[in-house]
């Protein structure tokens, strides 16, 4: 559609035939004539003239144009020029802003995904501590386990001793396993209301977090839609 052909068509879209437009436009019926038939380009207050008896804006009668096809007579009309000028600089922000989303979403799928397998923020490390029972005050702490060596066994006084701290050892003995998540390291100690636990490393296992499975799969789901993101762009900017 040219410009002559995009004036006449919403002159008959109003209703108005062309001495009635010439008369509200303030221009000669013959000069309207040229114009619709393309044999004349309206000068920017000739135009402003135009649009004001068509009530439209300038958005309106450029609307049905192929902004790339038609450039080059659009743009001998300041007004449409700069408006296009404006909607091009809209349309580069948004492609902008466009492209800056999709390199946020690379970003965040990447970084989930490398949470979800590295498994840091959501360890799936379980570790079992055992303590043999409660530490007396005054006593160390792997009492349960040195005890012996603390009596001489060379005389029979110390063997019987020996013996009868071994019957004290078996009743004191009440043993807990704790499991956490935490990794308190080989051992760590805990007070309680008649002494203290000593609680030792027994072994470590790996039980798998669904959570971290969901990380990778948002983390790829994020990163594909980035990606995706960028082939459109550069295929909406060729066509």
């Amino acid at each position: 559609m040219t410009l002559g052909q995009q004036l006449k068509q919403f002159r008959v879209d109003r209703g108005f035939s062309q001495p009635e437009l010439a008369e509200l436009a303030g221009i000669e019926q013959s000069y309207l004539s040229k114009l619709e038939n393309d044999k004349s380009i309206p000068s920017n207050d000739i135009f402003r003239a135009l649009l004001k008896a068509l009530t439209i804006t300038v958005e309106e009668f450029i609307h049905r144009f192929d902004v790339m096809k038609d450039r080059f007579q659009l743009i001998q009309i300041p007004d449409i020029e700069l408006k296009l000028a404006q909607q091009e600089q809209e349309l580069i922000h948004n492609l902008r802003r466009y492209l800056y989303i999709a390199s946020l979403l690379i970003i965040l799928g990447i970084t989930l995904f490398y949470t979800g397998y590295s498994k840091q923020l959501f360890d799936e490390t379980r570790y079992q501590y055992e303590s043999p029972g409660i530490i007396l005050p005054g006593e160390a702490n792997d009492i349960y386990s040195s005890w012996r060596n603390i009596i001489s066994t060379d005389t029979r006084e110390g063997r019987a001793e020996v013996d009868a701290r071994r019957i004290e050892m078996a009743k004191r003995r009440n043993e807990i396993i704790l499991l956490t998540d935490e990794n308190h390291g080989q051992y760590f100690v805990e007070e309680s209301t008649m002494g203290k636990r000593q609680y030792l490393l027994d072994k470590k296992e790996k039980l798998p977090r669904t959570i971290n499975a969901w990380l990778q799969i948002i983390g790829v789901l994020l990163l594909c839609s980035g990606i995706m993101g960028f082939v459109l762009e550069r295929r909406f900017n060729k066509t």
